[in-house]
């Protein structure tokens, strides 16, 4: 049988079904092996984000192949792949423009795991353009990382060329984050600060040994306010990052850009936030301000970079991962909203 995690209405339960089978000739049947709990799982789990009425949730998971289609060729059973939640029709005006991700059919509108049952179960049902083999090199447990990197990936292509020297901000140390900052580590990037609230989230991110300094962001701010009643228009960051999601952090932090810099925007707020921004800073400053949206054209590369990263940057330990088993949902989510974790990630 199947056991999943269904969310219906908002609500999350523990279902058991007949495993998925093969229905159309595209298909691909995966024995789910790891399946990670995300920023987004929470805020539907919070009624924040919309999904389905009724769906397994798990967006970024690992598993085998059991069964495949008869048009499928780039797989086969026994293999160990890793699924990219997100796709595409292929024919819209986005996807001719090379904008798959904006696609009103496919994009944010389709996701495996929000719209059609995703990895937080035994057995998972997905189309076969949508199934990446990742290579011998790579465990199953590191191929949770590919999904959120893809992610990442799309965000750096958003800030554009950026020398190594380049004095980078990151905000918010969690999982993404340090995701992040692992990546920055990785590309040859030394001069990079972390900002984050949280005491607990500030020693995790101290205990990855990157040599980056983390603090709090109002140590930023007395340094960014001095820097104004000493009229020092080089203090600031050639590129800040924000991975928290906060309206609030977000203003804060705009005010420490430097003249000609770049703000990503990559963490999710709600669709009410509201932030005040001075034009003139933008004009003035020449400032760019960019958000960054899922992954397109990102995941072979991420599961390259996985496999590049994996050894000296993706250990679970390292990164404050807990694995739980599919039952435990409701430990692993009381544990992962505590703080005391970066990601939960069930062993299935």
């Amino acid at each position: 049988m199947n056991t999943a995690l269904q969310v219906w209405d908002g609500e999350l339960s523990v279902i058991t079904t007949p495993p998925p089978r093969v229905s159309v000739p595209t298909d691909v049947v995966i024995k789910v092996a790891y399946s990670g709990v995300c920023g987004t799982d929470l805020h539907v789990l919070a009624k924040e984000f919309p999904c389905a009425k009724s769906v397994v949730l798990g967006h970024e998971f690992s598993g085998v192949v059991t069964e495949i289609g008869s048009e499928v060729k780039h797989c086969s059973v026994g293999e160990r792949v890793v699924v990219n939640p997100n796709s595409s029709c292929g024919k819209c005006h986005y996807c001719f423009k090379a904008q798959p991700h904006f696609c009103p059919v496919g994009g944010l509108n389709s996701t495996i795991g929000l719209w059609r049952n995703g990895g937080w179960a035994h057995f998972c049902r997905v189309p076969a353009s949508q199934v990446h083999p990742i290579p011998t090199q790579i465990t199953l447990e590191a191929a949770v990382f590919v999904e959120p990197i893809s992610c990442i990936l799309h965000g750096w292509d958003q800030l554009g060329s950026l020398p190594t020297d380049a004095d980078i901000l990151i905000c918010g140390t969690g999982i993404i984050g340090l995701l992040f900052a692992s990546i920055a580590h990785f590309k040859g990037y030394r001069r990079v600060i972390l900002t984050e609230i949280s005491e607990q989230r500030r020693a995790l991110a101290s205990g990855m040994k990157l040599g980056y300094n983390i603090v709090h962001p109002e140590s930023l701010e007395i340094l960014y306010k001095r820097g104004i009643t000493n009229n020092d228009v080089t203090w600031g960051f050639d590129t800040i990052i924000d991975c928290t999601g906060s309206p609030e952090a977000i203003q804060q932090a705009f005010n420490w850009l430097r003249h000609g810099a770049t703000f990503c925007v990559f963490g999710c707020c709600s669709k009410t936030s509201e932030i005040k921004i001075n034009p003139f800073d933008i004009v003035f400053k020449e400032l760019k301000m960019v958000g960054s949206l899922i992954n397109p054209f990102t995941f072979p590369r991420a599961i390259q970079l996985v496999q590049d990263m994996a050894k000296d940057y993706l250990g679970y330990k390292k990164l404050g991962v807990e694995m739980f088993k599919l039952e435990d949902y409701a430990q692993a989510l009381s544990t992962l909203k505590s703080g005391k974790i970066s990601k939960a990630v069930f062993e299935i």
